[in-house]
């Protein structure tokens, strides 16, 4: 086991460098960007199953977030504002109505400090200025990447001086083929017994059970069976918290301290220049655990209020390994 440091680039208006953290044990490797904490591979035996570049300009264009940790607020907001503590904060409207992803200050934009490595983890830690974006607080964002015997967990840690919101996750893109091919040939398995009902606009409309529905994933189902493959949803954990993904020979488990997860199926993706080929619609899917859609406007929603003193932790592992084709 170790971890390697290459030099990948230099960000376009600081000129600072980007470097490149490659964490390899035995037959699975890592790589981890300081620019935006990227996921920049997830290989075994020499097979990437994450949509990635070897040049930075990719990830400096329009990827679709591809590989970011994206924070302090992961997903849309309503109308781009929320209330805390009777002061209404107005972020940036951009997509459609929302705010999504959390506009200018998306801590995925920026270049993360190397704050510790260890022969199978790197550690990485971004700021976010209070009012960057409309989003209230200096919000330190800590993010550990660790890699063992096929198992890539990302550990999140997150601090505040002033009282926020906080919902972050990873938007990696996956594709088990290890190539630019259509993904709706996966099978999903989901331990979701609820998802999100969305209004035309994306916003959460309800909470409902996935039973009898397109969105049952509680029994494994090919993407390409329903709906052509295009979700777009949020769905809620049960008790086990975990899912998998199964195609080409290989399975992709996922388990989280996260109360649900958004499956994306890339039905917008369009990404020249990736070591795989060009990404278009449908090439990839996420499983971006996290929070609720909307929590800050969503009564009843598990709360994403982070208030100073107090620590906002979540862990997501991503399993990788062989089955039976």
């Amino acid at each position: 086991m170790s971890v390697v440091i290459k030099d990948f680039g230099f960000m376009p208006e600081s000129g600072e460098k980007v470097e490149k953290l490659v964490i390899t044990n035995s037959d699975y490797q890592v790589a981890i960007l300081t620019k935006g904490a990227i996921i920049n591979a997830f290989s075994y035996k020499g097979k990437n199953i994450v949509t990635s570049s070897e040049k930075l300009e990719t990830y400096l264009g329009r990827c679709g977030h591809m590989g970011e940790v994206v924070g302090p607020f992961a997903n849309r907001i309503a109308n781009g504002s929320f209330e805390l503590d009777g002061e209404r904060y107005e972020l940036e409207i951009n997509s459609g109505v929302n705010n999504i992803h959390s506009g200018s200050a998306n801590v995925g934009a920026k270049l993360w400090k190397v704050v510790g490595t260890t022969d199978n983890s790197v550690e990485l830690e971004v700021e976010k200025k209070d009012g960057e974006g409309g989003f209230p607080g200096n919000v330190k964002i800590r993010a550990t990447y660790t890699l063992l015997d096929g198992k890539l967990t990302l550990h999140y840690k997150v601090t505040t001086d002033k009282k926020t919101v906080v919902n972050v996750t990873n938007h990696v893109y996956f594709n088990l083929h290890g190539e630019a091919v259509d993904a709706r040939d996966h099978l999903v398995y989901l331990d979701c017994p609820y998802y999100l009902e969305i209004n035309e606009n994306q916003i959460p409309s309800k909470v409902k059970a996935v039973k009898g529905t397109d969105f049952d994933f509680t029994s494994p189902h090919l993407l390409s069976e329903r709906r052509n493959g295009a979700y777009d949803h949020c769905f809620i954990f049960g008790d086990k918290k975990q899912g998998y993904v199964v195609c080409d020979g290989l399975k992709l488990s996922v388990d989280t301290d996260c109360e649900a997860v958004q499956l994306y199926t890339a039905g917008s993706y369009n990404v020249k220049g990736c070591t795989q080929g060009d990404f278009g619609p449908y090439m990839a899917l996420c499983l971006e655990t996290s929070g609720y859609i909307d929590s800050p406007n969503q009564k009843g929603f598990p709360s994403s209020v982070l208030s100073p003193g107090e620590i906002y932790e979540r862990t997501t592992t991503y399993t990788l390994s062989e089955v039976d084709r």
